[in-house]
């Protein structure tokens, strides 16, 4: 949102959630650092209450909450308190696309206008709009950021943050008036225009669209699929539709630190309305660790959510995720709240980073706890014999051998034009060889299944390890 930035009772008892496990335990230093760095980021940025998890695995591995939730009736905040996640439930949007596309619902670049009708599009079609789901699912459709019947919701925020001017709710546009307003709406930007990786021509309109189409599609409400087909299978029993309290369901109070007046101030409440799709969801840190925990899930009842394949595309080509390498992250935001969900899909780490603040930047914090955990579950240096023995060029064409002398790794390839050396390290399974000057040659081996190694990445081109 804005931004300054019966199967299913089977699954449930599968759970994913963090639970006690072998997983190694953070060291009592890093513990302590992290301690002191959430205290330093949480001062820095003026929030209310702040509620970190570090997830390893199925296990959460570190949590730690700060301050309040509610400043007037001091509640402090908790591993459990409920904080609208906005965007964040963007990457839920997703996974129900990409559900329905695994359950062959829908197809991944199908054209929404089926599910869509409201939606004309540019091109003068009966079946086709011009837009595919795939398109919406990575803000890839051209479509404006939001629809021009937001603007008294844009114009809500843009008093507020200017005059304070009293509001009990920021309200987008209803339902209804998302759809009567899509026939008049354009493409802004080219279909699939290039942009530098890791950025996006980011739409929460298209997500609406993507949602009211999945929903469609689904023939439920997309409320209740999200909540029976993601949240009960992950055992999420604290996350849900809403960003409010409502009933017995509490949420945390969002505010805003006024520099002048050197104080909090509390913000309207966020109805989502037509928003939905797009940032309508809550959901608390421990829900979001067991959330964090099935994206690199490998077990039978996390693929029945979403296949592994399905969930490393999705990391991959941006279908709802925006992969920042090495880490894959989502983040929230409107006015009184700031959220982030990040995770390294190699090492099996992520956390969950979640405020009642109306200004967090989480580039630092991230670097910060990225910096300290992956330092403890980074794999260890590989042993140095799988790497050793012959390789030979696909095809047949040419071939070398690895082999160690004194410890050390060697190769033949190009033996007689290179100096003697061993091959230096130069990362995971990665390794270099000093050719001339400054120029080396890059030696990348490929890992199978057991952690042995299969091929060799060199020069371009891949070389297959022979079975000994």
């Amino acid at each position: 949102m804005f931004n300054s930035f019966s199967l299913l009772a089977c699954l449930c008892l599968l759970t994913m959630a963090p639970v006690v496990s072998t997983a190694q335990p953070l060291p009592d230093s890093t513990i302590a650092q992290l301690k002191a760095g959430i205290a330093g980021f949480k001062d820095r940025y003026h929030t209310p209450g702040m509620v970190v998890a570090v997830v390893h695995g199925k296990e959460i591995v570190f949590s730690e909450s700060l301050g309040y939730v509610d400043l007037e009736n001091k509640v402090a905040a908790t591993i459990d308190t409920r904080f609208p996640i906005l965007s964040v439930t963007k990457t839920f949007t997703a996974t129900m696309f990409m559900q329905l596309v695994q359950r062959k619902k829908i197809a991944l670049d199908e054209d929404i206008k089926k599910y869509l009708p409201e939606y004309k599009g540019e091109i003068k079609s009966a079946t086709e709009s011009g837009i595919s789901f795939l398109q919406l699912a990575t803000h890839t459709s051209g479509m404006p950021r939001n629809t021009p019947a937001d603007v008294n919701f844009a114009k809500q925020i843009d008093r507020w943050m200017l005059n304070r001017t009293h509001y009990e709710s920021l309200e987008p546009a209803s339902k209804k008036d998302l759809l009567r307003s899509l026939p008049y709406i354009k493409k802004v930007y080219p279909d699939y225009q290039l942009l530098s990786y890791g950025d996006r021509l980011y739409s929460n309109l298209g997500y609406s669209m993507l949602g009211i189409a999945l929903e469609r599609a689904a023939k439920q409400d997309y409320g209740e699929y999200v909540v029976n087909n993601i949240c009960k299978p992950l055992q999420m029993t604290s996350s849900g539709m809403g960003t409010e309290s409502f009933g017995s369901t509490v949420v945390a109070k969002g505010y805003y630190f006024d520099d002048s007046l050197q104080q909090f101030l509390k913000t309207p409440v966020f109805h989502a309305n037509s928003a939905l799709y797009a940032g309508g969801m809550y959901s608390t840190a421990r829900d979001l660790a067991k959330y964090i925990s099935f994206q690199f899930d490998t077990s039978a009842a996390a693929s029945k959510v979403l296949s592994l394949k399905n969930r490393r595309l999705m990391h991959s080509l941006r279908v709802g995720w925006k992969p920042l390498y090495p880490i894959v992250l989502h983040e929230g935001g409107m006015v009184g709240y700031r959220c982030q969900v990040a995770f390294y899909p190699d090492l099996e780490i992520g956390w969950v980073i979640l405020t009642n603040t109306t200004d967090f930047e989480f580039d630092k914090m991230n670097e910060y706890i990225g910096k300290l955990v992956s330092a403890v579950y980074r794999k260890p240096s590989p042993v140095m014999a799988k790497f050793v023995g012959t390789y030979r060029l696909q095809g047949g064409y040419d071939s070398l051998r690895i082999y160690m002398k004194d410890g050390q790794l060697y190769s033949t390839y190009l033996e007689k034009e290179l100096p003697v050396h061993p091959l230096v390290a130069n990362g995971y399974n990665r390794f270099k060889a000093q050719a001339r000057g400054s120029y080396n040659i890059g030696y990348s081996f490929v890992a199978n299944d057991t952690d042995g190694i299969k091929a060799l990445v060199l020069g371009q081109l891949t070389w297959v390890k022979e079975k000994e």
